[in-house]
């Protein structure tokens, strides 16, 4: 605990001096002279340039033109003002050579008179690459009065699916002319139906690219953010955060004051042996604070995300839309607003991350396997990401599907508000007839939702530890049989138990166990209880009685409580011993003592056997 204290304090200490040094690095009033022009000075007709990256780091200027001047008719369900948007085309070279505009796009900064206008968003989804739309400076720049995260939790809630816009007057393109624009999330362009005087744009936004993830694994997270209006995509281009020789240009350092508008950045949400990350552009920056992007990632809110430089493999045309490849580099900064409009965040401080080490071993086949990574600490993704992790830790490891026998081990350390530490460590074991890899990250995904999600205090993890190890043997004991060997038994006497246990396809054995009952009960009725927390080798959900239920629910009268409670609750592998009245099961006697008697085993314990007692009088 104390090794895991220092080592958060060391990261504590860390970023702390970063932002130190940073104060000095970037001077505070470096991009504070851009001019703006208003929304209500732009007009159709008039030119001026944009700024990007397709290639490498170098940005480029593209040739802008206003096409026309688009109102929010409020059509869709956005809880922001009525807002405008400007239709422009580009051109020039670097637009012929990226396809148009392309996915990683969104944020590209456009100016008029050499005064910002503000940034591109989505482009005309199958037809035109070279029309788009773009968000005026003005609106954007109001994200910076949202406070950032801290007592409230995001709520996780989507952004729209879509906005309309009614244009100032028609317009046409490839000979036919548009009254309306409907701007979608690229996972909801087809399904949309638009009336004859619509046409389609699509945000210009990056997919999430993956490293680390695949198979299951990757399904999974798609699946996670399906409803976030985001694809997910495996990247072909692995990520090193540790060989600058291999590419000069790629990890050459750059200093923080470089990063301008037009700069490409990444958004990250898990790095090391796991990457997550969208491309974006920088569109504005005061200082250390930036606007990006020019549309919602996640649509969050208030967040917590890691923002990175990001270079550009290259730029590819594609009929649907255009799409840059890229990776993250170095650290740059937070990504602290996740808003319709477009992200903002703050160059120089970096979020808090978690640290997470997943060490697997397959006994068959006599592989082990660690990864190591980290997630930011923001609770509206770190359990999806989380549980896509262990999926690919375990079937990596495993390098098959199916059940199986699996002992886990999980010690991690959280912290409030308040910068109260906890700590906990839970060993158990599991059996899985069809799929073993996804009972145990259900599982591991619970202990955390329970930490998260919790009533009393807003906890977030800042280490995790796991250990797991498989087999494909199954490792079960069934309960066959329970005997009382006592000729009379009285109150306050011992009862001698014989439990037989049936091992999976082995020879059965007889475990002894001796039971002090209370002594101040008369002569009555009882129920001795013999169980495993499984009823079926297929079922893994405990058996809720009061004795076996999760954190969350159990009668502890805080976090801490609660999850000391858990720590010591039974486990799939013990077999437990409870005593109580006929027909009152709720009302449990002692014995040895305590309210059960737990008795451990190296199996998963299946079944559940009652025997009645009638207590002799002295």
């Amino acid at each position: 605990m104390a090794f895991l204290l220092r080592r958060a304090k060391r990261q504590f200490s860390a970023t702390l001096i970063f932002s130190i040094i940073s104060a000095f690095l970037f001077p505070t009033s470096i991009f504070a002279n851009t001019k703006i022009m208003p929304a209500k000075d732009v007009r159709i007709g008039m030119k001026g340039f944009g700024k990007t990256v397709i290639e490498g780091r170098k940005i480029e200027t593209f040739e802008v033109e206003v096409l026309g001047i688009l109102a929010n008719n409020k059509v869709n369900e956005s809880p922001s003002p009525t807002g405008q948007s400007f239709m422009v085309r580009v051109s020039g070279d670097v637009i012929r050579r990226a396809g148009g505009i392309a996915a990683g796009m969104s944020g590209s900064p456009v100016y008029i008179n050499n005064m910002l206008i503000g940034g591109i968003s989505s482009g005309w989804l199958m037809t035109d690459h070279t029309v788009g739309l773009v968000t005026p400076i003005e609106e954007m720049i109001a994200i910076w009065q949202y406070p950032n995260l801290s007592a409230a939790l995001p709520s996780g809630k989507k952004s729209a699916d879509s906005s309309i816009w009614t244009l100032s007057e028609p317009v046409k393109l490839a000979g036919k002319e548009y009254n309306k624009i409907r701007e979608v999330p690229f996972t909801k362009a087809e399904e949309i139906c638009l009336e004859e005087d619509e046409a389609a744009f699509v945000y210009a936004a990056s997919d999430i690219l993956i490293e680390g993830l695949s198979g299951k694994a990757a399904a999974n997270v798609k699946n996670r953010f399906k409803d976030r209006n985001i694809r997910i995509m495996e990247s072909k281009f692995k990520t090193s955060y540790s060989e600058p020789a291999r590419n000069p240009d790629l990890f050459a350092e750059i200093s923080p004051s470089a990063y301008e508008p037009g700069s490409s950045i990444g958004i990250q949400l898990a790095r090391g042996d796991i990457n997550m990350v969208s491309l974006g552009t920088l569109t504005h920056r005061e200082g250390e604070l930036i606007l990006g992007l020019s549309h919602s990632f996640l649509g969050t809110g208030a967040v917590s995300y890691l923002m990175t430089a990001a270079y550009i493999h290259h730029s590819f045309s594609s009929v649907q839309m255009p799409f840059k490849i890229g990776s993250p580099v170095e650290m740059i900064g937070i990504i602290t607003q996740d808003r319709e409009k477009g992200v903002a965040g703050e160059i120089g401080r970096l979020p808090l991350m978690i640290p997470i080490s997943i060490d697997v071993s397959d006994r068959d086949i006599n592989i082990s396997k660690t990864i190591n990574f980290q997630i930011v600490r923001d609770p509206s993704v770190f359990l999806t990401i989380l549980e896509s992790s262990i999926l690919q830790a375990i079937n990596s490891s495993m390098d098959r599907t199916g059940g199986g026998t699996a002992k886990i081990g999980i010690s991690f350390e959280c912290a409030n508000r308040e910068n109260k530490y906890y700590f906990f460590r839970r060993d158990n074991i599991f059996y899985s007839k069809n799929d073993i890899a996804q009972t145990i990250a259900s599982d591991l995904i619970s202990i955390m939702e329970n930490v998260t999600e919790n009533e009393d205090e807003e906890v977030m993890p800042t280490r995790i530890l796991i250990k797991l190890e498989f087999q494909k043997e199954r490792k079960t004991l069934a309960i066959e049989k329970v005997e009382i060997k006592n000729s009379s038994i009285t109150s306050g006497g011992v009862l001698n138990v014989e439990v037989t246990l049936k091992p999976y396809r082995k020879p059965s054995f007889i475990r002894k166990v001796d039971l002090t009952i209370p002594d101040d009960i008369g002569k009555e009725t009882l129920v001795l209880s013999v169980q495993g927390l499984n009823l079926k080798p297929s079922e893994h959900q405990n058996l809720i009685t009061d004795e076996h239920k999760p954190p969350s629910e159990s009668g502890g009268s805080s976090f801490e409580d609660k999850m000391k409670y858990w720590v010591s609750s039974p486990k799939n592998s013990d077999l437990i011993f409870t005593l109580y009245p006929e027909g009152n099961e709720s009302n449990k006697l002692n014995l040895n003592g305590k309210s059960s008697e737990i008795q451990p085993t190296n199996f998963v314990v299946i079944g559940k056997i009652e025997n009645t007692i009638t207590l002799s009088e002295e």
